[in-house]
């Protein structure tokens, strides 16, 4: 299957799902599972699909101390990538999607963390984006459809390629190991197997030469996928959608979130185990008359007034002599709770 046959088949998944009301990233299992048996036996078809696909791959996850963390967090960059193409594509009157905030939200905690500011720039440049100043990206022309679905189906390759990646390092057992060896693995692999032995060869041998310098290990953040939404916005207990305000359609499928341990969700560990020590109140205590009296039985001195139903209320010594059932007219008493 050539690219050109994955990009309509990509773009009719996509038109499908916006029928059904939804406007996100690819989510069809038949095309994902095509598009992975392709990518394993032919890791070239990236640079057919996308030109800068190695560079991208390389500057992701070169320097990295543990390559495992670093394709999940490339992986999520991939796919805020692709959801931006794929709002463009479906949704190309929707205002808020052509401008790009570049100071909070997804791009900061995702795409920064993972890639360089210069191949962002130039990703987004292929989308029709141009910086503005030094807060935003803003769509300055429109580019045609037939590249939109083209870039959106590049960053969807390569998010499974993270996946493809992280499989190999879940078969190695092991996923401290230089980035340039993992991608000439793949490249020289037809299959995960034999890419699993290619490492393992390689990892054995004696004359590998020294680790890079580590460069700082992809953040992790429980934000969601966002690009559009200000600064301002962030923080909120509420997840916010993409655009501000609550969409009418469905974003990005998640297969697990992100970040599950809210801040306010810890208060073990906030105030300890017995939670907050609050000020005894100073306010004398209520007798408890009321329940235990009817569990003991009233006193003989609690009996009922003539005219009066059976009942029990407070002697007129107790503390809180104003507690009087409705009925009562004992010592001229007020209704209970008034």
């Amino acid at each position: 299957m050539g690219s050109t046959s994955l990009s309509e088949d990509y773009r009719l998944c996509l038109e499908r799902e916006l029928r059904r009301g939804r406007a996100g990233v690819c989510g069809d299992p038949s095309l994902r599972a095509v598009l992975w048996q392709i990518l394993v036996e032919d890791f070239d078809l990236h640079g057919a699909l996308q030109d800068d696909a190695l560079a991208l791959l390389t500057d992701g996850l070169w320097g990295r101390a543990d390559l495992a963390p670093a394709l999940r967090g490339l992986a999520q960059a991939f796919e805020l990538m692709e959801l931006a193409a794929v709002h463009l594509f479906l949704l190309p009157w929707r205002k808020e999607f052509t401008t790009i905030k570049t100071f909070s939200g997804g791009y900061v905690h995702v795409l920064k963390g993972a890639l360089s500011e210069d191949l962002l720039t130039r990703s987004f440049q292929k989308m029709g984006y141009a910086r503005r100043d030094d807060h935003c990206l803003t769509v300055t022309t429109l580019p045609p459809t037939c590249q939109l679905v083209q870039v959106a189906l590049g960053c969807y390759a390569l998010r499974l390629e993270c996946e493809i990646m992280d499989e190999v390092l879940s078969r190695l057992g092991t996923s401290l190991l230089p980035a340039e060896a993992l991608l000439a693995a793949r490249r020289a692999s037809g299959d995960v197997a034999s890419c699993v032995a290619w490492l393992q060869q390689r990892l054995t041998r004696a004359e590998d030469p020294p680790p890079l310098p580590l460069r700082s290990s992809v953040a992790t953040y429980g934000c969601s996928l966002d690009l559009y939404r200000d600064l301002e916005d962030e923080g909120s207990e509420e997840e916010a959608s993409l655009y501000g305000d609550p969409s009418p359609v469905a974003t990005s499928p998640t297969a697990e979130p992100a970040f599950e341990g809210r801040l306010w969700e810890q208060s073990a560990q906030v105030w300890g185990a017995e939670g907050p020590a609050w000020e005894a109140s100073e306010e004398p205590e209520l007798a408890p008359f009321s329940f235990l009296s009817l569990r003991h039985g009233a006193p003989s001195d609690m009996a009922s007034p003539q005219g009066f139903p059976a009942h029990s209320c407070p002697r007129p010594d107790l503390a809180e002599p104003r507690r009087m059932c409705l009925p009562c007219p004992r010592a001229g008493a007020p209704q209970a709770g008034l």
